[in-house]
């Protein structure tokens, strides 16, 4: 009889899974609605002067990853271009 080993290990799984679906504790529409209505996340308010400072800030990190992705992948190339140099010669 093979393969009885590997149908125990598939009826105890089947039910570790029925027993795993049992406790869970949300069972409701409302309980979702509960736990939303509980943790609404609070937002500073932010003026136009300190949006602007943020945007251009984000813009310099944008511009700096830019610059470091250019240089990467020319670095990576060249790198490339010079081992197929040296295989072939």
């Amino acid at each position: 009889m093979g393969g009885a080993g590997h149908m125990l290990h598939a009826i105890k799984t089947l039910k570790a899974n029925r027993d795993l679906l049992k406790k869970r504790t949300l069972r409701k529409k409302g309980d979702y609605k509960r736990i939303i209505d509980e943790d609404t996340p609070v937002f500073k308010k932010a003026t136009k002067e300190q949006m602007k400072a943020i945007k251009s800030k984000i813009k310099g990190y944008k511009k700096t990853e830019m610059i470091i992705n250019i240089i990467s992948f020319t670095l990576t190339l060249a790198l490339l271009a010079f081992v197929t140099w040296l295989i072939i010669k």
